[in-house]
């Protein structure tokens, strides 16, 4: 008897490489306190269909902030803004962080993401920022892959600075350079 067949479509570490809107599944979700010592609810996904079926999308955290009344205000929209793309209806009183993340864990709904800022390490990840209800239609990658971490961001914040290492300004950026053949020497 044989041990397995290979399967391309069974591999760890998918990953999702395009930012756009993905109909995903909540498949873990964890209550916790930050360093700071506000509740923090830490959520992955897993996308349900299309070319990234089965890859993640994963330590997407929201925190509880109440500092004054309208930080609260904008946390509980936030809150509230998964919460109803989960289909919740208007009513039901959500008690705790940590009972949220129990009533949460499964559920499946439509995310819009897209890469974030360099964390401190310079690395870049996808983010989700919308919520919706799950809707009938496949998921859609919008074809924007992972910036080059030594290019400036997805906004145009500024570019990047050739290491001090090099005296070469193009050294490792990746960047490719257009010459017209009027401005070539033969």
């Amino acid at each position: 008897m044989s041990l397995f067949t290979t399967d391309s479509n069974n591999v760890m570490g998918m990953g999702v490489q395009e930012a756009g809107q993905y109909n995903a599944q909540i498949v873990k979700a964890v209550a916790d306190k930050a360093s700071t010592g506000r509740e923090t609810l830490t959520l992955d996904y897993q996308v349900l269909d299309g070319k990234y079926q089965g890859g993640e999308i994963r330590y997407q955290t929201m925190t509880w902030v109440k500092d004054d009344a309208e930080k609260l205000k904008q946390t509980i929209r936030r809150f509230n803004t998964l919460v109803v793309a989960l289909g919740v209806g208007d009513g039901v009183t959500i008690e705790s962080i940590p009972q949220l993340a129990k009533a949460v864990l499964n559920k499946k709904l439509t995310i819009d993401v897209d890469w974030g800022e360099p964390n401190n390490k310079g690395n870049i990840y996808l983010e989700v920022n919308g919520y919706h209800l799950l809707g009938s239609e496949a998921s859609k990658p919008n074809g924007v892959r992972r910036p080059n971490e030594t290019q400036s961001n997805r906004k145009g914040k500024g570019t990047a600075a050739p290491s001090p290492a090099s005296s070469d300004p193009f050294a490792n950026t990746g960047d490719s350079i257009d010459i017209s053949e009027d401005d070539l020497p033969f």
